[in-house]
């Protein structure tokens, strides 16, 4: 038997059942409950023959709502029949025979509005809340002006019996609802939370083995890139009759790949220090700028190449110098592999309550069909990695900004970099 009630809840009240569909079952539940009572309420006094057929109708009327919607699943049409049938109906029908205006069973309009917004939602829940309030308004000024058309309660001790079960009635319902509420709310939030934390701690052994796995490929891959170079060096200082050209062409395409290869690596060590906890600080741009200019100098005049720098003063940002300073270094770089004897130009501007930086060059420029994808990870015109410009529109977003480019092919390129302007919120010191 207990199996059986047990079985029997959780078809209506079980983990699985939603929560909206939990509500209109513990309405239905409620109004097997209250027919039962006031059928056999009736049933007792041989005079009130409607009200005892009308009760043991809400029970047959309830039980098979629970049973359609458990077999059906249709949820919204069982919501309007309920609607159309308890609401509309019922609750209007006891307000004209228990006292009108005067009576409790105005507090069941209350109830019926409240449980509408919580079964029925969008447009079509707006659309029932409406006009179930135009409804009982017209019923309660219908009333008024034909009180011959509400029957009144026969006694005090009446009126006073139905004010306190209306009450515990209306009061009782919308406190199980709020709390059913509450329940699938701390539900679902300690499900999200697990979630989470096991996506937390997925995220973080994806890195570290990122970290590692690229920590310990740099090694060989340097000692391969310095062989590959010394014996390229050594037949470079033979006799040109015993050097093989393709043999040479061979060495050097494989001192090129593994170059390549050095840089991904690199990028992934930096696309897993991007992920890890960022130690941020006041930053001032133009020390940033000059100091990336100044490393890279002597490698972007190896094209002919000259940087120039224009910085508004006082332009200052929270945010990791390391990490914004690999985006310069990644941007600048892509620069001068695109341009020939060419003035790269970098602009800091503040732009309302953000602060802009420019790297521009008149250079090669991108392809079009390229352009909307260029930040993507791994795509690339076969220059680079593909890393370069995804590891920039990460460490952007980290620090709350944001990162665009414009380009046309031959005519150059320019990125745009946005960082939330810093305004002393954070204090001087580091987070």
């Amino acid at each position: 038997m207990k199996t059986t009630l047990l079985r029997i809840y959780k078809s209506f009240f079980g983990s699985d059942i939603g929560f909206r569909e939990k509500m209109l079952n513990m309405l239905a539940v409620t109004g097997v409950l209250a027919g039962i009572i006031m059928g056999s309420a009736n049933a007792i006094n041989a005079g009130e023959a409607l009200g005892s057929a009308i009760g043991f109708g809400i029970v047959v009327f309830s039980l098979g709502m629970l049973i359609f919607l458990a077999v059906t699943g249709y949820y919204k049409i069982a919501c309007i029949v309920t609607i159309v049938v308890i609401f509309l109906g019922y609750f209007p029908y006891l307000f004209f025979t228990m006292g009108g205006l005067s009576g409790s069973k105005i507090l069941n309009f209350v109830f019926a509005i409240v449980f509408t917004a919580y079964v029925l939602e969008g447009k079509l829940g707006w659309f029932m809340m409406v006009l179930q309030l135009l409804i009982f308004a017209g019923i309660c000024v219908y009333a008024y002006i034909n009180p011959a058309s509400v029957i009144p309660m026969p006694s005090e001790f009446n009126h006073m019996f139905d004010a306190i079960i209306s009450m515990a009635f209306v009061s009782l319902a919308i406190s199980i609802v709020f709390i059913l509420h509450l329940r699938t709310y701390k539900r679902q939030q300690r499900k999200l939370d697990e979630q989470n934390t096991m996506l937390a701690g997925l995220n973080l052994s994806k890195t570290q083995f990122l970290a590692n796995s690229s920590h310990e490929m740099r090694t060989p891959l340097t000692i391969v890139s310095v062989n590959v170079q010394n014996v390229i060096d050594m037949l470079n200082d033979m006799e040109d009759d015993a050097i093989d050209p393709e043999a040479t062409e061979l060495l050097k395409d494989t001192q090129h790949e593994i170059m390549r290869l050095s840089r991904m690596v690199g990028g992934m060590l930096t696309l897993a220090s991007s992920s890890e906890a960022i130690e941020r600080r006041r930053l001032n741009i133009s020390e940033i700028l000059h100091s990336t200019a100044n490393t890279l100098q002597v490698h972007i005049q190896e094209r002919g190449n000259i940087l120039e720098i224009a910085a508004e003063a006082g332009l200052i940002i929270f945010g990791d110098a390391d990490l914004l300073y690999q985006t310069l270094v990644n941007l600048i770089q892509n620069a001068d592999k695109h341009s020939k004897n060419d003035t790269i130009k970098i602009k800091a501007e503040r732009s309302k309550e953000a602060i802009v930086i420019t790297v521009s060059d008149n250079g090669t420029g991108i392809p079009a069909d390229l352009l909307p994808r260029v930040f993507e990870r791994g795509v690339t015109d076969g220059q680079g990695t593909g890393y370069g410009l995804y590891l920039c529109k990460m460490i952007v977003e980290s620090h709350g900004g944001k990162i665009w480019i414009k380009s046309e092919p031959d005519k150059g390129t320019s990125v745009y970099i946005s960082l939330p302007d810093y305004g002393g919120q954070f204090g001087e010191g580091t987070v």
